[in-house]
C-alpha cells in the first residue's frame, strides 16, 4: 500500500508549526504503530548479519517484531515473528545455522521460506507445504549493504521508496563498508526528538560551540525530496558566526579531536593534536586537511583516487524517512536510528558506524554484534553526542508544559517540517491532529 501523495513542497513552504501532542500523546504513538511502522520501509539490519543460509536477525520496533533470514537458495526472507497457531513469539535474538524455525510452545515448525513443515512422532521434520498455514511474510530488500523491511506486502518497491538516493550516493560505495557493532541505548524522549536534533545545524553554535571552528553551520544547502531530505555541510572551514576569529591551530585541533579518524589517527592520537602542519603559500588549512584525508583514503584502496575535494572532506547528511539519519563522508559513515519506546517519552537509539576497510583486510565484513550502552558507557560515543543527549531529554520534559502547544520552526529546520508533512501522509490523522495551514 502506498500512502497518498502530497503536493510539491519547498523549504519556504514547509510547515512551521508542529503540534506538540505528536511528541507526547499516547494516541499519536498508537497511530504511528498502526499506520506508520506497519506501512513504511525501514532499516532493520545489514547484509552482514545474514550472509549465509540459516543466518537470522530479529528486528523490533514499537510492538512489532520481524525475523530476517536467508534461505537455502540464498534469498532474503522476512516474516512476522509469531507462530500462527496461538501467537507465540518464535525467535528472541539473532543467530545462525538454522534450517527451520520451531515454536517453543507446541513445536510447530517452519522452513526458511515460511512454510509449515510436518513433524513426525519421532521428531523428524518433513518438507514445507504451501497447503498448510505458514508464517506471515514481510517485504524485504536491500540497498547499500543495508536490509530494509516493510510489513505491508503490497508496498511500493524499495527502489521507488528511496527515490534518487542510490544514484546520489553511488560515489560512496556503501556496499563495501562494514559495521562491527550495533550500539543502542535508551533515552528519555520521543523518537522524533532524536531525529529532529540530527537533521538541523541551527543548534550547532549553541550546543556544540567547539564545532564552529571546523564546520559551516550557516551555508548548508537543504534539499527536500519527496519523503527524504539532505543537507551538505562544508568541513575544514569555520562557521561564519566566528567572524574570522578561528586560527589554523584551533581549526586543526578541533578537526583532529572530532574527526581525527578521517586522518587515519588512533583515538589516543586525537586527544593530543599537537602543532598544526605547515600551510603552503596560497593554500588553506582546509587544503591541508583534504590532502591528509586523501592519504588515509589511499590506504583503503583506489576507490576515491579521482574524487573531487568537495566529496573528500564535506559531510553529506541524509534523512531517510522515517527514522534513519546518516552522516556520509568518504571512507566512513555513521547511521543513527531512533525507535519508539514503551511510552511517547521514551525511545531506543541505535548507533552504527561504518568503516571502509583495506581491500586486503582478512575479515572486512564481520558479523555485527549488538552492544547495549548503559550509564557511563554511553560517553564512549564522544562529547558531541553527549551534548546532544543532554538537550534531547530536557526538550521532552519541556513539551509537557501546558503553554507549549506548538513547535515554531525556522527555515533552517525545514527538514523537521518536511518529516511531519510525510507523517501526515502516512497517518492521515483526524482533523484536530493535522498540521496547521
Amino acid at each position: 500500500m502506498k500512502p497518498s501523495a502530497p503536493s510539491e513542497g519547498t523549504i519556504e513552504k514547509t510547515v512551521r508549526k508542529i503540534p506538540i501532542s505528536r511528541y507526547t500523546s499516547k494516541r499519536w504513538q498508537e497511530l504511528e504503530t498502526e499506520r506508520l511502522w506497519n506501512r513504511t520501509w525501514q532499516i532493520a539490519c545489514t547484509l552482514d548479519t545474514v550472509i549465509e543460509a540459516g543466518d537470522y536477525w530479529v528486528y523490533e520496533i514499537a510492538k512489532l517484531s520481524v525475523i530476517i533470514t536467508r534461505d537455502e537458495r540464498g534469498r532474503l526472507q522476512a516474516f512476522q515473528n509469531f507462530c500462527p497457531h496461538r501467537g507465540t513469539k518464535l525467535l528472541e535474538s539473532p543467530g545462525s545455522g538454522i534450517s527451520h524455525i520451531q515454536c517453543i510452545y507446541h513445536g510447530w515448525t517452519f522452513d526458511l521460506q515460511g512454510l509449515r513443515c510436518p513433524v513426525s512422532e519421532t521428531g523428524e521434520i518433513g518438507e514445507g507445504s504451501q497447503g498448510i498455514i505458514g508464517l506471515i511474510p514481510v517485504s524485504v530488500d536491500s540497498w547499500g549493504g543495508l536490509v530494509f523491511i516493510n510489513l505491508d506486502v503490497d508496498c511500493e518497491p524499495l527502489a521507488e521508496f528511496l527515490e534518487q538516493l542510490p544514484e546520489d550516493l553511488a560515489w560512496l560505495g556503501m556496499e563495501d563498508f562494514s559495521c562491527s557493532q550495533f550500539m543502542n541505548f535508551k533515552l528519555d524522549c520521543n523518537w522524533k526528538v532524536v531525529v529532529d536534533a540530527f537533521v538541523e545545524t541551527y543548534h550547532l553554535h549553541h550546543v556544540h560551540p567547539q564545532m564552529t571552528a571546523i564546520a559551516d553551520d550557516v551555508d548548508t544547502p537543504i534539499t527536500l525530496f519527496d519523503r527524504h531530505s539532505m543537507f551538505m555541510q562544508p568541513y575544514g572551514v569555520p562557521s561564519p558566526r566566528r567572524r574570522g576569529t578561528v586560527t589554523d591551530q584551533e581549526l586543526w585541533e578541533e578537526f583532529v579531536r572530532n574527526l581525527g579518524h578521517r586522518l587515519g589517527l588512533t583515538y589516543a592520537a586525537t586527544q593530543k593534536p599537537g602543532e598544526h602542519p605547515a600551510v603552503p603559500e596560497g593554500k588553506t588549512m582546509r587544503d591541508v586537511l583534504i590532502e591528509k584525508i586523501r592519504e588515509n583514503l589511499a590506504t583503503m584502496g583506489s576507490r576515491y583516487d579521482e574524487l573531487d575535494d568537495h566529496h573528500v572532506i564535506d559531510d553529506f547528511h541524509y534523512h531517510i524517512f522515517p527514522n534513519a539519519v546518516f552522516n556520509f563522508f568518504a571512507g566512513w559513515f555513521g547511521l543513527i536510528l531512533a525507535r519508539p519506546g514503551a511510552t511517547p517519552d521514551e525511545c531506543i537509539v541505535d548507533v552504527w558506524n561504518f568503516d571502509l576497510l583495506a581491500e586486503d583486510e582478512p575479515n572486512h565484513h564481520p558479523r555485527p554484534k549488538t552492544v547495549e550502552l548503559i550509564g557511563d558507557n554511553i560517553s564512549a560515543l564522544g562529547p558531541v553526542f553527549m551534548q546532544d543527549l543532554e538537550v534531547m531529554a530536557r526538550a521532552q520534559k519541556g513539551m509537557h508544559q501546558p503553554g507549549m502547544e506548538y513547535m515554531k520552526l525556522t527555515a533552517a529546520e525545514a527538514r523537521i517540517g518536511r518529516m511531519h508533512e510525510i507523517l501526515d501522509r502516512y497517518i492521515q490523522p483526524e482533523e484536530h491532529m493535522k498540521l496547521p495551514r
